[in-house]
């Protein structure tokens, strides 16, 4: 029989032994009044990745490769009510647990959401203003931008969860039939899974999808480029019907 708990975080791994335990560390040192598990699945690292990562949590290895397919495969196998997928260089504050707890135990019509996000490397300033502390980074203005998107998208209906942190209530990942791999070829399953969120809401004629203002995450900027972002720009508009079809579940 599991353990149940009311939280569980699920951390998708593949040759991320430079990141996973900064990450793992952070989330093991939660300030929350709530049981909470937290979950690795490897899709078969060549490095040290499961070895360190077995330090910290329990840890699997996904049958088949791909972020998609890793997390299908393990979310049976956890327990919470309530499903965080966090990448391998994602770092959560002390009481981010708990303060995404309490957002969906007061908005019960809340289906998922993401963290705003702050990407970083080591170089930063960090000041405290009142009770809250404050991180800049030389991302700061892709940061803003960022969050303006992702705002402005949600007032516009069209909310768009952020790959590197997912919060979703585990009965509406079941409903929304979890995450569509798309071909080796094609980024985007945050996008994808987005989608499908909202075919959901519409269906069922309720539910929420958004992106949280004032509760965030620091994340790893080492994939940003813009060659990256004009490709999925690209494939967005150029192989919609791949999209469109992965997040109606018509392949």
């Amino acid at each position: 029989m599991k353990d149940k708990y009311r939280i569980s975080v699920v951390i998708p791994t593949y040759n991320e032994e430079a990141n996973i335990k900064e990450t793992l560390i952070s989330v093991k040192n939660q300030r929350c009044s709530v049981p909470y598990e937290i979950i690795v699945v490897d899709g078969h690292s060549s490095d040290e990745t499961v070895s360190i990562a077995k330090n910290y949590a329990k840890t699997y290895i996904s049958p088949k490769k791909g972020k998609a397919n890793q997390l299908n495969y393990i979310v049976p196998e956890t327990s919470g009510d309530l499903l965080v997928f966090l990448d391998a260089d994602t770092i959560i504050e002390p009481n981010f647990l708990q303060k995404i707890y309490k957002i969906f135990q007061r908005h019960k019509n809340l289906f998922a959401c993401s963290a705003r996000v702050k990407y970083y490397n080591d170089k930063s300033i960090s000041f405290k203003l009142g009770s809250q502390r404050f991180t800049i980074t030389m991302y700061f203005f892709l940061n803003l931008g960022m969050h303006i998107y992702y705002f402005c998208k949600s007032l516009l209906g069209f909310p768009e969860l952020m790959g590197c942190n997912i919060i979703v209530r585990r009965d509406i990942f079941f409903k929304a039939r979890g995450f569509r791999q798309l071909p080796s070829n094609l980024l985007g399953i945050d996008k994808v899974f987005s989608d499908s969120l909202i075919y959901l809401k519409r269906k069922v004629k309720r539910g929420k999808i958004k992106t949280l203002n004032f509760v965030y995450v620091f994340t790893s900027g080492r994939t940003l480029n813009a060659r990256r972002s004009l490709r999925r720009i690209k494939d967005y508009h150029s192989k919609k019907d791949i999209y469109y079809n992965s997040a109606k579940g018509k392949n």
